[in-house]
């Protein structure tokens, strides 16, 4: 298995401050995201406008794009060569601009580099291990999904959407970007979630505004 990071998430993250131990970076920015993220909630909500409909929260979701990899194991199939770098894909229209190349520019999977690619259309010969469906006007969430089906491909869906057969998908629960994590999903195109970030995932069906 080719695995990102292992962090150790601790037992209590209350109030507004993060307190880690022993924790990798990706695991302490991912949890202050989760545990004290009111600051950039509220920063999120102008950012790209001109990128998307429903712009707000997306600074947010893009910093969760970034750090989810660390959380996930792929086969060691889903790579060409062991230089072969990390692809994250945003599909239809993208909602992050700059942002989600500015968080991931100096980060790495293992020993891999991370590379942005916008996919207007998702098609079945797009080389992806991680893909953002977002909003589009030529294609569905699901024929996005269908495209990289049977593949190690971890999907990531935005909120609203429809896109059940999606990996991971952004909720909104009392004003707060969270996801919905379906491991069951991952299991069958074999990628293994971590328990940690598992523990993290809202309940199903709980989004709302």
């Amino acid at each position: 298995m080719v695995l990102g990071v292992s962090p150790s998430y601790p037992r209590s993250t209350q109030g507004r401050r993060c307190r880690p131990r022993r924790l990798t970076a990706a695991a302490i920015s991912l949890l202050c995201l989760l545990g004290g993220g009111a600051r950039a909630q509220d920063e999120a909500r102008e950012p790209h406008r001109g990128h998307h409909p429903h712009y707000g929260g997306y600074a947010v979701k893009a910093s969760h794009l970034a750090k989810f990899p660390a959380f996930v194991a792929w086969p060691e199939a889903a790579f060409e060569t062991p230089a072969s770098p990390f692809r994250l894909c945003v599909g239809g229209q993208d909602p992050f601009g700059p942002t989600i190349d500015s968080l991931t520019r100096d980060g790495r999977v293992g020993d891999r580099e991370i590379t942005v690619s916008r996919l207007p259309l998702v098609s079945k010969t797009a080389h992806c291990h991680v893909l953002f469906v977002s909003a589009s006007r030529t294609q569905t969430p699901r024929e996005m999904l269908a495209a990289v089906a049977g593949r190690p491909v971890l999907t990531i869906a935005d909120e609203g959407l429809e896109a059940p057969g999606a990996m991971i998908q952004f909720v909104t629960i009392e004003g707060r970007v969270r996801f919905e994590i379906r491991a069951d999903v991952a299991q069958t195109e074999g990628l293994a979630v971590s328990s940690k970030l598992l523990s993290l995932s809202a309940p199903r069906g709980g989004g709302g505004r």
